[in-house]
This record gives C-alpha cells, sequence and structure tokens, in this order.
C-alpha cells in the first residue's frame, strides 16, 4: 500500500505538463566564461564619494577569486591613487578593517573626498597559499587598477600604497620588488609607500626571542626551521630588495611595539639612506603594536596622528 501511495504521487509529479509559451533565454558568448556579472551595488558617502565593493582583479585556477574594493568620485579623472594593503600575521584581516578604526570604509571614503581614488585590496592569506603568493596578490592587484584606471578615475603614473603590521611588510614589498622594464602606467611599481609598523628585515631582533616565536614566519614561508629558510628569509626580506630606485618612504611604529619592535624601521631607514632613496621614519612615543595604549586618549590621537601623517605624505609625492 505504502509503494502504491508513493508511486502514486511519483506518476502524479511526473506527468504534469511543462509550462508551455516560456522559452529559456540565455546570452551565450565565444567561450568560456568565469566573469562575475552580477552587479557591484555602490554605496554612497559623503563629499560625492561611491564606493564599489568586491571588484574582482584576479582568478586564479584552485583558489578563491581575489577581489577589492574602490572608493572614487563618479566623473573625477586622472586622480593618483591610494592602494590599502591589511594586516594579520598574513592569516587574518580583510580590506575593511584596520587596527581600531571604528569604521574604516568610512575612514578610506574620507580619503578619496580629498582627491583620491582609494582601493583596499584582499590577497591570498598565508594558510591557503605560501610567501610570495601574498606579494604576488598585490602586484596583479596594482596592475589591474592601472588597467581599469579609465573607468575609476585613476591617474596610473601616481600610485600609493599603505599597509599595517603584514601589510605594512606587502606594502613595502610593493614598492621595492617590482617590474621596472615595463612602463609604469602598465606596470605594478608605486611611487610612494606608507607602511605601519612593518617587518623589513626577517634577520633581525631586539633581544633573544625563542624559536617558537618564529614558526609563523617559517610557516609562512614554507619551511621547517630557520637553516631551511634561509634563502627565503632573505627573499622575504623587503630591506634586501632596496636599491637607489626605490621611490619614497615614511615609516610609521610605535615606541612600546613588543610583537614588531621598532628596530625593524630603524635599520629599514638606514638601508634606503645608504642608497639615496628618500625616506622619513616616525617612532609614536607611548603605544604598542596597532597604536595600542592603555591610555585611551592616547591610542585615539596616535590613530589620528599617524593617518595624518600618511596623507600628509601622499600630499607631498603624489599631488606636488
Amino acid at each position: 500500500m505504502r509503494k502504491l501511495l508513493l508511486c502514486g504521487a511519483l506518476c502524479a509529479l511526473l506527468s504534469v505538463p511543462a509550462q508551455a509559451g516560456k522559452p529559456v533565454t540565455a546570452e551565450v558568448g565565444k567561450g568560456w566564461s568565469q566573469d562575475d556579472k552580477l552587479p557591484k551595488q555602490p554605496v554612497a558617502f559623503p563629499g560625492g564619494v561611491v564606493a564599489v565593493p568586491d571588484l574582482t582583479y584576479a582568478t586564479i585556477p584552485g583558489y578563491r577569486a581575489l577581489k577589492l574594493d574602490i572608493y572614487h568620485k563618479q566623473g573625477a579623472k586622472d586622480r593618483p591613487l591610494i592602494l590599502y594593503i591589511h594586516g594579520g600575521g598574513w592569516a587574518v584581516g580583510n580590506s575593511r578593517g584596520l587596527a581600531a578604526f571604528a569604521d574604516f570604509p568610512a575612514v578610506l571614503a574620507d580619503l578619496a573626498a580629498r582627491g583620491y581614488a582609494v582601493a583596499a585590496v584582499n590577497y591570498r592569506l598565508k594558510g591557503e597559499a605560501i610567501f610570495p603568493a601574498q606579494s604576488q596578490d598585490v602586484d596583479a592587484a596594482i596592475r589591474w587598477l592601472r588597467a581599469n584606471a579609465g573607468t575609476y578615475g585613476i591617474d596610473p603614473k601616481r600610485i600609493g600604497v599603505f599597509g599595517d603590521s603584514a601589510g605594512g611588510h606587502l606594502t613595502a614589498m610593493a614598492a621595492v620588488d617590482c617590474d621596472r622594464s615595463v612602463a609604469v602606467e602598465k606596470g605594478d611599481c608605486v611611487q610612494v609607500a606608507v607602511p605601519w609598523y612593518g617587518i623589513y628585515d626577517f634577520t633581525v631582533t631586539d633581544k633573544p626571542r625563542p624559536p617558537e616565536d618564529f614558526k609563523p614566519i617559517h610557516d609562512f614561508l614554507g619551511c621547517k626551521d630557520a637553516a631551511d629558510c634561509v634563502e627565503e628569509i632573505k627573499a622575504v626580506g623587503p630591506i634586501n630588495h632596496v636599491d637607489a630606485k626605490t621611490p619614497p618612504f615614511l615609516l610609521l611604529h610605535g615606541e612600546l611595539d613588543a610583537a614588531v619592535p621598532p628596530i625593524q624601521a630603524k635599520v629599514m631607514l638606514d638601508k634606503l639612506k645608504s642608497v639615496g632613496a628618500p625616506a622619513r621614519m616616525v617612532i609614536y612615543p607611548g603605544v604598542n603594536h596597532g597604536w595600542m595604549a592603555q591610555d585611551v586618549e592616547l591610542m585615539r590621537s596616535t590613530h589620528v596622528r599617524a593617518l595624518q601623517d600618511t596623507v600628509d605624505f601622499f600630499d607631498e609625492v603624489l599631488k606636488p
């Protein structure tokens, strides 16, 4: 009896005729297509700025699509570009957060209102791919932004980068390790860099540290220990790629940074000056990694000061 009831329901379902008069519609291209055609909903900010989220800048087989956000004034032309690269130990983080800023997209929109186009990039994290995948992704984003400069009002000859912690490291790498054989308006080189509390020399420490402190770095590089990592540690250090063609740098660091000690900024500054590259350093008193401090007002004021120093430096170099 149960089988008869099941068959009856199934047979009745299968006997329902297809809706007549409604042919399917589909536009067919000339080849395989993985383009994301779902419209990106723009978000309006004060000052006439519009943010366009989740634009795909690269598709690498075996990985998620790589995306970035753009903040710009519609109709504006030939604006210098600021690219933000997020931190998080190369393991976490995304394009919409930085330190303790309560609404970082609003911060980026404010930069766009000052006369810039602004982009914020996501890259493959170390759990997805080992170095140099992260730098390659940033380079790919820069090339994509230049290729689409006309759409977003970007001057492809004026690009600055900034980022924090792991993003500070990738900011420095973008500035010192690029393909200079390609024309500026088409390649991945940038014209100015402002890394926040970044790592520049993976062989320098402020004090003896236990081997376990270096495990995240070895994981990032895909090797077991320091002995197995000699060439990788050299390649990952921005300090080892500095030369006379390196663009202007502003190095920002906290005096009490226990995660990435200020000696990192100091050795990088010395290296930059040794080759004649324009470089400055600012050490903010009383703050730790991420501009953190027990004094809430000091933490707040340092966030604002670091942002102001960053914008002033971009104004000086990109908007002469």
